[in-house]
């Protein structure tokens, strides 16, 4: 069975957590796309899981606009004031 975006974005919001510490952003451009703007979560393992799911939903959504921009997704923690 084969999950819808609904499902998978589901799923990487259930990662994230209000205190994280850790982000997700481009490597190349430093930009933070959806479905992972603004959402931070506890520890590098689980933003992994979530760049891994981030992939599959921008993959999927790429059927619908080949146009959509490719991001090269890393795990960075927070700095001090970065929230």
């Amino acid at each position: 069975m084969q999950a819808t975006l609904r499902d998978v974005r589901d799923r990487i919001e259930s990662l994230a957590s209000d205190v994280g510490r850790y982000r997700l952003v481009c490597a190349r451009t430093g930009e933070t796309p959806v479905p992972v703007a603004g959402l931070s979560f506890e520890s590098r393992e689980i933003a992994r899981n979530a760049a891994r799911e981030a992939e599959r939903y921008r993959s999927a959504l790429r059927r619908y606009d080949d146009g959509l921009a490719h991001h090269d997704l890393i795990v960075c923690e927070r700095s001090g004031g970065d929230r």
